[in-house]
């Protein structure tokens, strides 16, 4: 339905394009460095460009989306520097979700991971849908560890997460090693083993960080 064929105020129209896009990024459906064509999420979403510019506008306030000459609304990428401080408090946090995890976890949790896991094994040739089921995987083990205090810190640092979800940081040898890291990670959960969890999911936030900056050419 468009705004012109229903009573929706025109700034709830834009808000919820801007929730959509919000969560699109969030979710790793667009990736740092890619365009967000307005005539698409128009047609998508059944609107006109207005409600799609406002909220295109909005999220370039929040440094979550650029304008670039010639290519329009581009997803932020973040600086070297940026990644860098993101990337060392991700490894403190993945290390003590997953220790956590490892205590806490229930049976039916724990089977839910190796459910993902295996789905990301039979993703290892399609980098973007890999991507989006390895942090659905991260989530997982997030959630796993049933401390609200520590989920609050995620969450408080999920939207600059976001922009570290790009396929084109995962390299050609990346996805095998990935599955193997993801698994050790989760083998230590099962095993209810956190000194063992921690230790891995901070190696494996480690080789993440190498595998961005090659990535980027940094």
């Amino acid at each position: 339905m468009t705004e012109n064929e229903s009573n929706t105020p025109a700034a709830s129209l834009a808000e919820a394009v801007y929730q959509e896009l919000l969560i699109s990024i969030r979710d790793g459906k667009y990736h740092p460095g890619e365009r967000i064509k307005e005539a698409s999420i128009a047609k998508a979403l059944n609107v006109s460009r207005t409600p799609v510019r406002e909220a295109i506008r909005r999220l370039q306030s929040e440094g979550r989306v650029i304008i670039e000459p010639q290519r329009g609304a581009i997803v932020a990428e973040l600086n070297r520097q940026e990644v860098s401080e993101l990337y060392a408090l991700r490894r403190r946090l993945e290390g003590i979700a997953a220790g956590f995890a490892a205590q806490h976890a229930s049976d039916t949790e724990i089977e839910m991971m190796e459910e993902i896991l295996e789905r990301s094994k039979e993703a290892l040739g399609d980098k973007r849908l890999l991507n989006q089921i390895n942090w659905e995987l991260h989530y997982a083990i997030y959630h796993a560890g049933h401390n609200r205090f520590l989920l609050k810190s995620i969450e408080a640092i999920s939207d600059s997460m976001a922009l570290l979800r790009g396929a084109h940081h995962i390299p050609d040898d990346r996805p095998e090693q990935l599955y193997q890291e993801h698994k050790r990670i989760v083998d230590a959960i099962r095993a209810r083993d956190p000194e063992a969890a921690e230790l891995a999911a901070q190696d494996h936030i480690k080789n993440s960080h190498k595998a961005h900056l090659k990535t980027a050419g940094k």
